[in-house]
């Protein structure tokens, strides 16, 4: 199988680390929680500066890992450690989608008015690593 250059990385990354922290970028509308959209999906972030042509190209790549059967993503989890998102935070791109938001939510009209963090983590699929050659 031919991997990309980012689906490379992804591997790589998972590989190296225990658990490998991903985000989605959802909007809510306040008082109704069946209201909901997807902003940015299955959102990798190393660097607070990191751009979105860079995020959309990482997440393209998860995406096709986990429809390969390579990845699992869970966005279930409600347990976490605090530091695996302190990134997430901090970055540009959640900066931005907050200030949007926010501002967005100023007009009575606006659908959504609050930026959601759904935390997540991906991980290799079982089938996956039974399919590796045993050492």
């Amino acid at each position: 199988m031919t991997y990309t250059d980012a689906q490379k990385e992804i591997l790589w990354k998972v590989f190296q680390h225990r658990r490998f922290p991903i985000v989605r970028f959802e909007l809510h509308r306040e008082g109704q929680p069946e209201l909901c959209s997807i902003a940015l999906n299955d959102v990798y972030i190393e660097q607070p500066q990191d751009s979105m042509e860079l995020v959309k190209e990482r997440g393209k790549a998860l995406h096709s890992l986990t429809e390969q059967g390579i990845l699992t993503v869970d966005y279930s989890t409600r347990v976490w450690v605090q530091g695996d998102y302190d990134v997430y935070y901090r970055s540009k791109l959640y900066e931005e989608l907050c200030h949007a938001v926010m501002e967005s939510s100023k007009n009575p009209a606006a659908v959504f008015n609050l930026p959601y963090m759904r935390k997540g983590y991906a991980g290799f699929t079982s089938s996956f690593l039974a399919s590796l050659p045993q050492l």
